[in-house]
């Protein structure tokens, strides 16, 4: 199967090609060894291929993985559904993938995603030119985290509620999934390929008295971030270190200002003339902490926000 044939890719050990109904047979056979298995976290069904041949179109393309070497089996290692692709300035798909038995475990299915990875991310007419992957798993499904981690994806984000399947309890509700992507300009990437999350920064003086729940604690709460408290750290270089070592950043509480905290702050890997400072308070409304949370995140979504310890 050559590489002039649109959608289609050929490694070592398998070949991806969009599906055709000579597979319904084998998909059947597939699926059908393998439900068992694949119940836990999906809904399998043997023979819903013809619906699949019928659905396929721009927005939706699904892609068999194959073996070269069937062993004397159905031949079918998985298949891969790259779906809700939109075009335009977003360039983004999401996909979901099955591995069929007896082949799952031995690498080829592996082996075939990155190939389906290829053809994503490669320009028409052989491939279909997106910019962005997103794969969306349950937290308890480790061995699919693992697979695209090996892949190079990257842990994302988090959604609630975010499909109606089965889990490991057998039974059917609304899921928790995990976000992870690929983008095109990181592609090929380095298994279990890292990115440094966006640090945000905020200080809070400290206010006098006691009582109520501060405006740093709800602020950090609300931003998802540590509080380093001089309350609590009264050593001042301790506490900057502490801000510097933290992959997410955090909302310092102290009482510190001018050259004092400007240095600090330069020690920890942000630019002190990016980072918001407020006056303390107590028992702030809801309201205001989240107005000040999001003038945080704003702060850092402009020019040069990424500061690396």
């Amino acid at each position: 199967m050559g590489p002039e044939r649109p959608l289609t890719a050929l490694g070592e050990r398998v070949e991806v090609r969009p599906p055709c109904a000579d597979d319904i047979p084998a998909y059947a056979a597939a699926v059908t060894l393998s439900e068992r298995r694949l119940a836990d976290f999906a809904i399998p069904n043997p023979h819903n291929l013809p619906t699949v041949l019928e659905n396929q179109s721009p927005t939706y393309r699904t892609f068999m993985v194959l073996a070269l070497d069937p062993e004397g089996s159905h031949g079918l290692v998985g298949r891969v559904n790259v779906a809700n692709v939109v075009e335009g300035a977003f360039r983004s798909a999401t996909v979901g993938y099955d591995s069929y038995d007896p082949y799952a475990g031995r690498g080829l299915f592996a082996e075939g995603l990155r190939l389906v990875l290829d053809l994503v991310f490669e320009e028409p007419p052989h491939g279909m030119g997106l910019h962005r992957l997103e794969a969306n798993i349950q937290p308890a499904n480790h061995r699919s985290a693992g697979l695209v981690r090996s892949l190079g994806f990257v842990h994302e984000g988090f959604s609630r509620d975010f499909l109606h399947l089965p889990g490991p309890d057998g039974r059917r509700d609304w899921r928790d999934h995990d976000r992870y992507t690929m983008l095109s300009s990181d592609w090929p990437a380095a298994p279990y390929h890292l990115y440094a999350p966006r640090r945000f920064a905020c200080v809070v003086h400290r206010a006098g008295g006691y009582g109520g729940t501060g405006l740093g604690a709800a602020v950090a709460a609300e931003l998802g971030v540590p509080l380093f408290s001089s309350t609590v750290v009264e050593n001042t270089e301790a506490l900057f270190d502490l801000l510097r070592s933290s992959p997410v950043g955090g909302v310092l509480e102290c009482g510190l200002t001018g050259p004092a905290l400007r240095m600090g702050l330069a020690r920890a890997g942000f630019d002190p003339s990016v980072v918001p400072v407020l006056d303390g308070a107590f028992d702030v409304p809801k309201r205001d902490v989240v107005r000040h949370a999001l003038a945080v995140r704003a702060a850092f979504a402009r020019g040069s926000s990424r500061h690396t310890p």
